[in-house]
Protein backbone atom coordinates (compact mmCIF):
# COMPACT_ATOMS: atom_id res chain seq x y z
CA UNK A 1 0.00 0.00 0.00
CA UNK A 2 0.87 3.18 -0.77
CA UNK A 3 1.73 6.25 1.49
CA UNK A 4 -1.22 7.35 3.64
CA UNK A 5 -2.56 10.69 4.71
CA UNK A 6 -5.64 11.61 6.16
CA UNK A 7 -7.16 14.38 8.20
CA UNK A 8 -9.58 13.23 10.40
CA UNK A 9 -12.48 15.59 11.97
CA UNK A 10 -13.45 14.49 15.20
CA UNK A 11 -17.46 15.16 14.11
CA UNK A 12 -16.95 13.46 11.15
CA UNK A 13 -15.22 9.54 13.29
CA UNK A 14 -17.02 6.67 13.49
CA UNK A 15 -18.92 5.74 16.76
CA UNK A 16 -18.84 2.85 17.70
CA UNK A 17 -21.25 1.44 21.25
CA UNK A 18 -19.10 -0.48 23.77
CA UNK A 19 -21.52 -1.05 26.33
CA UNK A 20 -22.20 0.49 29.64
CA UNK A 21 -22.83 3.93 27.54
CA UNK A 22 -18.55 3.84 26.20
CA UNK A 23 -18.47 4.97 22.87
CA UNK A 24 -15.29 4.46 21.02
CA UNK A 25 -14.17 6.44 17.78
CA UNK A 26 -11.42 4.70 15.94
CA UNK A 27 -8.75 7.25 14.78
CA UNK A 28 -5.86 5.43 12.87
CA UNK A 29 -6.41 2.19 12.43
CA UNK A 30 -6.07 -0.71 9.16
CA UNK A 31 -9.05 1.62 7.78
CA UNK A 32 -6.49 4.28 6.85
CA UNK A 33 -4.10 2.25 5.78
CA UNK A 34 -1.99 1.98 8.98
CA UNK A 35 0.33 -1.10 9.77
CA UNK A 36 1.61 -0.06 13.04
CA UNK A 37 -0.66 2.14 15.08
CA UNK A 38 -4.45 1.47 16.47
CA UNK A 39 -5.55 4.43 17.85
CA UNK A 40 -8.71 6.05 18.96
CA UNK A 41 -10.88 8.76 21.35
CA UNK A 42 -13.17 6.83 23.99
CA UNK A 43 -16.05 8.27 25.75
CA UNK A 44 -16.61 7.08 29.28
CA UNK A 45 -19.74 8.23 30.96
CA UNK A 46 -20.09 9.19 34.58
CA UNK A 47 -19.33 6.43 36.59
CA UNK A 48 -18.39 4.35 33.67
CA UNK A 49 -15.09 1.31 33.34
CA UNK A 50 -13.03 -0.43 30.81
CA UNK A 51 -12.64 -3.73 32.87
CA UNK A 52 -9.26 -5.23 33.66
CA UNK A 53 -7.79 -6.51 30.52
CA UNK A 54 -4.71 -6.79 28.59
CA UNK A 55 -2.84 -6.64 25.27
CA UNK A 56 -0.98 -9.40 24.39
CA UNK A 57 0.54 -8.11 21.36
CA UNK A 58 0.54 -4.43 21.70
CA UNK A 59 1.85 -1.59 24.29
CA UNK A 60 -0.55 1.06 25.08
CA UNK A 61 -0.56 4.90 25.94
CA UNK A 62 -3.48 6.53 27.62
CA UNK A 63 -3.77 10.15 27.80
CA UNK A 64 -7.04 12.12 29.56
CA UNK A 65 -8.39 14.16 27.71
CA UNK A 66 -10.95 15.68 29.81
CA UNK A 67 -12.45 14.56 33.09
CA UNK A 68 -11.10 12.54 35.51
CA UNK A 69 -10.01 9.27 35.11
CA UNK A 70 -8.66 5.97 37.72
CA UNK A 71 -5.96 4.20 35.77
CA UNK A 72 -5.51 1.08 37.66
CA UNK A 73 -1.96 -0.74 35.72
CA UNK A 74 -1.09 -3.95 37.83
CA UNK A 75 -1.24 -2.86 41.54
CA UNK A 76 -0.69 0.26 40.77
CA UNK A 77 -3.57 2.85 40.93
CA UNK A 78 -3.46 6.50 39.73
CA UNK A 79 -6.19 9.01 39.65
CA UNK A 80 -5.46 11.16 35.89
CA UNK A 81 -6.93 14.29 35.10
CA UNK A 82 -6.41 16.38 31.84
CA UNK A 83 -2.99 15.60 29.52
CA UNK A 84 -1.81 12.60 32.38
CA UNK A 85 -1.13 9.86 30.34
CA UNK A 86 0.45 6.05 30.61
CA UNK A 87 2.49 3.82 28.76
CA UNK A 88 1.29 -0.07 29.36
CA UNK A 89 3.71 -2.31 28.69
CA UNK A 90 2.03 -5.45 26.50
CA UNK A 91 0.22 -8.58 28.51
CA UNK A 92 0.45 -6.14 31.74
CA UNK A 93 -3.20 -5.76 32.83
CA UNK A 94 -5.02 -2.97 33.60
CA UNK A 95 -8.62 -0.74 33.90
CA UNK A 96 -9.75 1.99 34.11
CA UNK A 97 -12.95 3.97 34.77
CA UNK A 98 -14.35 7.66 35.30
CA UNK A 99 -14.42 9.51 39.09
CA UNK A 100 -15.45 12.65 37.52
CA UNK A 101 -18.46 14.90 37.66
CA UNK A 102 -18.68 14.88 34.26
CA UNK A 103 -17.63 12.57 30.76
CA UNK A 104 -14.48 11.96 30.23
CA UNK A 105 -12.78 11.37 27.08
CA UNK A 106 -9.28 9.56 27.00
CA UNK A 107 -7.38 8.91 23.73
CA UNK A 108 -5.68 5.17 22.95
CA UNK A 109 -2.56 4.37 21.23
CA UNK A 110 -1.42 1.31 20.42
CA UNK A 111 1.73 0.11 19.22
CA UNK A 112 1.82 -3.41 17.43
CA UNK A 113 4.07 -5.74 15.15
CA UNK A 114 4.02 -4.91 11.45
CA UNK A 115 0.24 -6.30 10.28
CA UNK A 116 -1.34 -7.31 13.11
CA UNK A 117 -4.53 -6.38 14.93
CA UNK A 118 -4.64 -5.46 18.79
CA UNK A 119 -6.52 -7.60 20.93
CA UNK A 120 -7.96 -7.20 24.17
CA UNK A 121 -7.54 -10.30 26.94
CA UNK A 122 -10.16 -10.29 29.58
CA UNK A 123 -8.64 -11.02 32.74
CA UNK A 124 -11.97 -12.68 34.24
CA UNK A 125 -13.08 -14.45 31.68
CA UNK A 126 -9.50 -15.38 30.07
CA UNK A 127 -11.32 -14.09 26.57
CA UNK A 128 -9.42 -13.03 23.61
CA UNK A 129 -10.94 -10.64 21.37
CA UNK A 130 -9.93 -7.93 18.49
CA UNK A 131 -10.34 -4.28 19.35
CA UNK A 132 -12.79 -2.87 17.87
CA UNK A 133 -15.22 -6.32 17.13
CA UNK A 134 -18.48 -6.95 17.84
CA UNK A 135 -17.34 -8.59 20.67
CA UNK A 136 -14.82 -5.93 21.92
CA UNK A 137 -17.80 -4.95 24.59
CA UNK A 138 -17.96 -4.06 28.34
CA UNK A 139 -18.79 -5.22 30.46
CA UNK A 140 -16.33 -8.01 29.45
CA UNK A 141 -17.71 -11.46 27.49
CA UNK A 142 -18.98 -14.21 29.70
CA UNK A 143 -16.34 -17.22 28.34
CA UNK A 144 -13.39 -17.56 25.73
Amino acid sequence: MGKQIHFLAYKELPSVSRGVGIVNHPVATAKQGSTRIHSGLTELPVGAAVPNHSHPNAEEQVTVLKGKVRIKIGDKQRDCEPYDSTFISGDVPHEFSNIGDEPALVMVIYGVLRDQNVTRTFTESGMTVEIGSDLDRFPAPESA
